[in-house]
């Protein structure tokens, strides 16, 4: 049994390290981005399809609440707040045409398998002109390929499907942590 934990845990370090390596420069961007849409008076939308739904509530808590120091909260909404439940293929496209507008950032946490209501959502935030994260991960080729050139997509692939929670997990708290001190100085 011991050994089974000690693995567990070695894989998570061995994801975590990886995932830093991989993923730096893609955080520091998308961190920019974030952080000029936000001063400019942007909103970030945010959705998620399975266990990844729980993730972009969690990004959108630490947002509008802080993550790390106390802070005046960002506007943000995550979509699966919003639908109730009533989660048809077209639910958070239909929120994203109501709701957003050009310059808005709409970021997407896929669990795998191009799921074809993340793949609506960011149709429509395409359509509407929103910038875009993507969090992809495995067998989301066709979500990959759906964003833009100056759109960002962050491949969890290679870490295995099990490990997509702990990833964006991570993913959420540096974005969190580049956002609050680009806009709030160094802790």
């Amino acid at each position: 049994m011991d050994q089974l934990v000690f693995q567990h845990l070695q894989n998570h370090i061995e994801n975590t390290m990886s995932m830093g390596e991989n993923c730096a420069n893609s955080l520091a961007d998308a961190a920019e981005i974030f952080t000029q849409a936000l001063l400019s008076g942007q909103t970030i939308y945010s959705c998620g399809h399975g266990v990844t739904s729980p993730l972009s509530q969690l990004f959108v808590h630490y947002l509008t609440s802080g993550y790390q120091i106390e802070r005046p909260g960002f506007p943000a909404l995550d979509l699966d707040s919003l639908v109730n439940g009533n989660k048809d293929d077209d639910a958070f496209a239909k929120l994203v045409h109501i709701h957003a507008k050009v310059g808005d950032i709409l970021v997407v946490f896929s669990s795998g398998n191009n799921c074809t209501l993340l793949k609506n959502t960011i149709d429509a935030a395409v359509e509407k002109g929103l910038k875009l994260l993507l969090i992809s991960a495995t067998d989301d080729l066709i979500l990959s390929q759906a964003i833009g050139p100056m759109d960002i997509d962050i491949n969890c692939a290679d870490y295995g499907k099990d490990s997509v929670p702990a990833i964006n997990l991570l993913i959420i708290q540096c974005l969190c942590t580049l956002i609050d001190n680009k806009i709030f100085g160094e802790n």
